[in-house]
C-alpha cells in the first residue's frame, strides 16, 4: 500500500494529502487493549488504536469507564468498538464504514446523542459528543454530525502517555455562531453535516451534504491522528506538532474539509466488536 506523509507545507494543496495506513506486517497488533500494540514505539513503526462509540451514551457516562479494563459492561450497553493501526512518522485519518457508524447508533431505539473515547491498554481520551438529534440537550439546541476530530497521542520514550482532542473549531462552517457548529465537550467545538443533509430529506437550499459525492464522507466521523514525545530511541515524533498549526488553516475552510472527504482515509481493521 502506497504511503503518503506531510512534510511541512509549501501550500494549501499540501494539507489535503492525509496518510494512508502502514502497511501491516505478522508482528502488527490488531488489539488496542494489549500493551504490545502501544509502547516501545519506534519513529518507523506504529501505533494501535481503539475508537469507542457510545450510541446514547452521553459525556458524562463514559467517567470511569475504560474500554479495555470495562469492556463486559460496555458491550452489554451498547457500546462498538473499532480498531487502527496508524503509521507513527506521520498523520492518519481514520475512518469506519457509514454503515457501521450508523447500524451501531440504530441499535439504541432512545439514542438522540453518541459519543466516542479513543484508547489504548492503558490510557483513554476524554469523551466527545459525535451525534446530536433533535431532543438533546445541545447547546443552543444544536444538532448533527461530527465531521472530525483531531486526535494527538504523546509519547514518552515509545510509550503511550495521553491521548488528547485536539479543537480545531468550526472556522470552516463559519464560525462558534453557525448552526452548523457544535459543542462536542471541554469546551471543544466541531463542525457537522445535518441530518437531514444526510438522509436525504432536506430540502432546496437547506441541503448541506452533496449526497453521492465524497462530500457524503462528512456523515460520518472522521479522526486524524497524529503523534507526538519521543519514541522507544528518544527521538522525537514531529507530525503532533505540525498536526496542530495544520488545524489551524480549519479557519479557511482547506484543512478540515480535506480531512472530512479524504477518501485515502484508514478503515479499521477489525470493525466494532461488542457490536450486538
Amino acid at each position: 500500500m502506497m504511503k503518503m506523509r506531510w512534510r511541512i507545507p509549501t501550500s494549501i494543496a499540501a494539507l489535503i494529502a492525509l496518510a494512508c495506513a502502514r502497511a501491516t506486517t505478522a508482528s502488527t497488533v490488531y488489539d488496542p487493549c494489549s500493551t504490545t500494540g502501544s509502547s516501545a514505539v519506534a519513529l518507523d513503526g506504529s501505533l494501535t488504536i481503539g475508537i469507542a462509540y457510545w450510541p446514547g451514551g452521553t459525556l458524562e457516562d463514559w467517567t470511569d469507564n475504560h474500554p479495555c479494563a470495562n469492556a463486559t459492561a460496555l458491550a452489554a450497553a451498547g457500546v462498538g468498538t473499532t480498531v487502527y493501526v496508524v503509521d507513527a512518522d506521520g498523520m492518519t485519518a481514520i475512518r469506519g464504514t457509514r454503515a457501521d457508524e450508523d447500524g451501531l447508533y440504530a441499535t439504541d431505539a432512545t439514542a438522540t446523542m453518541m459519543s466516542v473515547v479513543a484508547y489504548t491498554a492503558t490510557t483513554v481520551s476524554a469523551a466527545r459528543a459525535v451525534r446530536v438529534e433533535s431532543g438533546s440537550a445541545g447547546d443552543d439546541g444544536r444538532t448533527g454530525r461530527v465531521s472530525v476530530l483531531t486526535l494527538l497521542a504523546t509519547l514518552d520514550k515509545g510509550n503511550v502517555k495521553y491521548l488528547r482532542w485536539h479543537n480545531s473549531g468550526c472556522g470552516e462552517c463559519g464560525g462558534i455562531g453557525n448552526e452548523r457548529c457544535l459543542s462536542v465537550g471541554d469546551g471543544d467545538y466541531a463542525c457537522t453535516a445535518s441530518e437531514a443533509g444526510c438522509d436525504g430529506t432536506c430540502v432546496g437550499d437547506a441541503c448541506d451534504v452533496e449526497l453521492g459525492t465524497t462530500d457524503a464522507l462528512r456523515c460520518q466521523l472522521t479522526v486524524t491522528v497524529a503523534l507526538s514525545g519521543t519514541d522507544v530511541n528518544d527521538e522525537v515524533f514531529t507530525y503532533g506538532t505540525q498536526l496542530e498549526r495544520l488545524s489551524a488553516y480549519s479557519s479557511s475552510g482547506a484543512y478540515s474539509s480535506a480531512a472530512a472527504t479524504a477518501t485515502s482515509a484508514t478503515n479499521g481493521v477489525l470493525g466494532f466488536l461488542g457490536r450486538r
